[in-house]
């Protein structure tokens, strides 16, 4: 089998497309730059991105910045050009944006192409992007499953991991925020062990006697002495999940620990001293908190020493194919082998929950005893009403077939259920290619209080799309919840 590492034909503006999957991943790069002035992509090995699949055309596609606007352009051929789930004769590209071409699936990038380039989408990690083709790939050994935006985040808990620093993890439910936690404890060398706490589960009334333990008698019903998770993390680390959601009273208290290194047991005459390295995440806002009076200041300045911001899983789908690895040997099915169809249902997804919502899935696969296959089967509900949508047409007139545009029919694979019967859209969608404009996605979402969910269904769109909209005109959702 041939196997390419990335190399780079010619300079660009770090704009470029990167591998969300193909069959045979492991003859592509895993990312190719795009040259401003045109890069056409195709089966012809002389093309300036090549595309190793019979399913692509010779000359399949060409992307070019014409106006300041990155565009892609079909040149013809048999199968289309897919761009986000339609296809398309011309599309303006945003970042994100998703390219089919064949059964090769992209992600358009505005910029770090070449940094993309070093990382497979089965977690293959290439040194140098000029090695050559025998060269070994590395492949990570931590528990955090990803290629460059992961590593990235990744490689700078690394560099703090031996420091003291208090640590804040922020992103929506299901990035990863534990998973950051547990690597970040592992590198740090402490003693002692990582002890995790959800503030968000705990009544106000017993924080205090979760976190600092308390002596026998202190109430009535403590016939016995108890620890306190923060003793029981002595040497070691404390990760406060949903932090957003502790009580303010109890708030104050913690602050006086992280201050003091001490504790005091309910019940207890004198402090204890205790050495524990502080992690905190949540899904809120915590700007927005303080401001409301709901989250203290200080506590957020002692508690944000260093930071990071897990992003979505619809924002790294390149992530996709080897976290479906990993997850199926997390639940004992390390034969997994996702279909194309699986993978293209799940890139065309937006996935809510992230990955807790892709663990869901595999973790049901897991449960029945068939084959190593993923398949359509496989997928929820929500994910195949999606893929009803997969494959519409352009309202734009189609170019005429070039001379070279001889790929082969893209093959049965039930990804593009409506692919040549048009598609299906609900009552009062937009036509297709088109978009609202700022004022009319504004009020929409006024409307719907910032349920992206709820304003897709409204124009008959996915959310995935609704969000590259919120993104283009510079909107931030949490503004209309």
């Amino acid at each position: 089998m041939q196997i390419y590492v990335p190399t780079f034909r010619h300079a660009s503006s770090g704009a470029g497309i990167v591998l969300l999957y193909a069959p045979n991943y492991e003859q592509f790069r895993p990312a190719y730059p795009l040259s401003e002035s045109g890069s056409i992509l195709g089966r012809d090995p002389s093309a300036d991105i090549y595309i190793p699949t019979r399913t692509a055309s010779r000359q399949h596609a060409r992307i070019e910045l014409r106006g300041g606007v990155w565009q892609l352009s079909d040149l013809g051929g048999r199968n289309g050009t897919i761009h986000n789930g339609e296809f398309v004769t011309e599309a303006v590209l945003a970042h994100l944006d998703e390219i089919r071409i064949g059964d090769a699936i992209f992600k358009f990038v505005e910029s770090d192409a070449e940094a993309y380039a070093h990382y497979r989408i089965d977690g293959a990690y290439f040194d140098d992007p000029d090695a050559p083709e025998e060269a070994r790939p590395r492949f990570s050994t931590s528990r955090i499953v990803g290629g460059y935006q992961s590593q990235r985040l990744a490689g700078r808990v690394r560099e703090i991991a031996r420091s003291e620093l208090s640590v804040l993890i922020l992103g929506e439910s299901g990035t990863g925020k534990e998973i950051f936690a547990e690597q970040l404890h592992d590198w740090s060398g402490r003693r002692g062990p990582l002890q995790a706490v959800n503030c968000a589960a705990i009544p106000a009334t017993l924080v205090e006697g979760e976190l600092f333990g308390h002596r026998r008698g202190a109430f009535s019903g403590a016939d016995r002495d108890r620890m306190g998770i923060l003793r029981a993390a002595h040497q070691g680390t404390l990760l406060l999940d949903e932090i957003g959601d502790m009580p303010v009273e109890a708030q104050a208290k913690l602050l006086r620990v992280i201050q003091s290194k001490e504790i005091t047991p309910l019940g207890a005459a004198q402090p204890e001293q205790v050495d524990v390295r502080i992690v905190a995440a949540t899904h809120r806002d915590l700007d927005a908190l303080q401001q409301a009076g709901a989250f203290r200041a200080d506590l957020f300045a002692r508690l944000n020493e260093f930071s990071i911001t897990l992003p979505p899983l619809r924002e790294r789908k390149e992530d996709m194919f080897s976290l479906c690895v990993a997850l199926a040997r997390r639940h004992d099915r390390p034969e997994v082998r996702p279909s194309m169809a699986f993978m293209a249902s799940l890139l065309h997804h937006d996935f809510p929950y992230n990955v807790r919502e892709l663990e869901t899935l595999i973790k049901r696969w897991a449960a029945t005893a068939r084959g190593p296959e993923l398949d359509l089967q496989d997928v929820s509900d929500e994910i195949r009403n999606r893929m009803r949508t997969y494959g519409a047409r352009s309202s734009a007139p189609p170019l005429p077939p070039t001379d070279d545009a001889r790929a082969t029919l893209i093959p049965e694979d039930g990804a593009a259920l409506s692919a040549h019967e048009g598609a299906y859209a609900p009552k009062g969608a937009l036509p297709p290619r088109t978009s609202p404009d700022e004022k009319a996605l504004r009020e929409l979402l006024v409307q719907q209080r910032g349920n992206v969910a709820a304003v897709a269904r409204e124009l008959g769109r996915d959310r995935a799309q609704v969000h590259r909209w919120i993104r283009r005109y510079n909107m931030n959702v949490d503004e209309f919840r």
